[in-house]
C-alpha cells in the first residue's frame, strides 16, 4: 500500500510539472508565452554592453570533405573592441590539415584598427566601423541572435532539461537580407552574392536556447545546408550557361554559437607584437606610390 501511494504521488507531481510525465523532460509552452520569451531575450541582447561566446561550424559539401571551424570571441560595444580566435580543421577522410587565426578590432578616434595573425604573421589595416564589424560579423553572436529574433517567424518552444528551446524559421523572402548581414556563408565562400542567386532557398530553420529562470539567451543554431546548396547550384548553373547538371549536394552546414557571458565583459588585451610587428600593406603601398 505504501509503495502504491508513492507511485500515485509521483504521478501527480509529473502531471503538475509537465504536460505529461515520460515526455523526455519536455514541456509544451503556450504561444503567448513563446512571444514573451522571444521579446524578453531580444531586449536583453539589445541592452547588453558586451559578450563572450564560443563558435562552432561544420561544413560538408559532399565527397567526404568536412571543414570544422571552432573559435572564441569577446566583444565590447563602446569603445569598440573585438577579439576572435579560431581554428579551422579540414578533413577529406585521408588527411587532416589545421590552421589557426587571431583577429582584433580596436576603435581609435573615428576609425578602427584591424589586426590579424595568420601563419605567424601579423597584418594591420585601418577601417571605418561598418567595414570593421563586417570582417568579424559571422562570429558576432549577439548581433546575429538579434537578427534572428527580428527575422524569424513561427516560433514554438519547449522546456528541455531546464532550458527553454525555441525553434522557428527565417522565411525565404527575408533570408537574403539576413545572410547579407550575418555573413553565414562566409566560410563557404558564398557570402556577398547578388540576391538573384538566393531563389529557392526555402525557409531556414533556427534554434535558440534560453535560460528558463532568467530568459537570458544562451545559444543559437542555424541549419544552412539546403540554403547553401541552392545558392551554390544557382551560381554553377549560371556559370555553365544555364545547362542542367547534377550540381552539388551539401551534406551539412550548421553554425552554432554559445554565449558564455552576456554583459560585463572586459576588453581583451591586444598582443604587443601585433602593434609592433604588424605589416601595414596600406602604408607600404602608399609609400611606394609616393616614391
Amino acid at each position: 500500500m505504501k509503495k502504491r501511494w508513492k507511485l500515485l504521488l509521483f504521478g501527480a507531481v509529473c502531471m503538475f510539472a509537465m504536460s505529461g510525465c515520460g515526455a523526455e523532460g519536455k514541456e509544451e509552452i503556450t504561444a503567448d508565452a513563446v512571444q514573451e520569451y522571444v521579446q524578453k531575450a531580444h531586449a536583453m541582447l539589445e541592452e547588453a554592453d558586451s559578450f563572450a561566446a564560443d563558435f562552432h561550424a561544420v561544413a560538408d559539401m559532399g565527397g567526404g570533405n568536412e571543414t570544422t571551424t571552432e573559435g572564441t570571441v569577446t566583444f565590447v560595444k563602446e569603445p569598440l573592441q573585438v577579439q576572435v580566435q579560431r581554428n579551422i580543421l579540414f578533413d577529406d577522410g585521408v588527411r587532416e590539415s589545421r590552421s589557426e587565426e587571431k583577429a582584433y578590432l580596436e576603435e581609435a578616434d573615428d576609425e578602427v584598427n584591424y589586426y590579424m595573425n595568420y601563419d605567424g604573421q601579423w597584418t594591420e589595416m585601418t577601417l571605418d566601423e561598418e567595414s570593421a564589424l563586417a570582417v568579424t560579423q559571422i562570429y558576432n553572436t549577439l548581433y546575429n541572435m538579434e537578427t534572428i529574433f527580428s527575422a524569424a517567424e513561427n516560433w514554438t518552444a519547449k522546456k528541455v532539461d531546464g532550458d527553454i528551446v525555441l525553434t522557428g524559421s527565417i522565411p525565404e523572402e527575408k533570408f537574403y537580407d539576413v545572410e547579407s548581414y550575418t555573413r553565414w556563408f562566409q566560410l563557404a565562400g558564398m557570402s556577398g552574392l547578388a540576391e538573384v542567386y538566393y531563389a529557392g532557398v526555402g525557409d531556414v530553420p533556427v534554434t535558440v536556447t534560453l535560460d528558463s529562470k532568467t530568459g537570458e539567451p544562451l545559444s543559437y543554431s542555424v541549419d544552412l545546408a539546403h540554403a547553401l546548396e541552392t545558392v551554390t547550384n544557382n551560381v554553377l548553373k549560371e556559370l555553365s550557361g544555364g545547362a542542367s547538371g547534377s550540381g552539388i549536394e551539401a551534406e551539412k552546414y550548421v553554425i552554432t554559437s554559445e554565449l558564455t557571458q552576456l554583459g560585463g565583459v572586459e576588453a581583451a588585451e591586444i598582443p604587443a607584437e601585433a602593434k609592433s610587428s604588424a605589416i601595414n600593406y596600406e602604408k607600404e603601398i602608399s609609400m611606394l606610390e609616393n616614391e
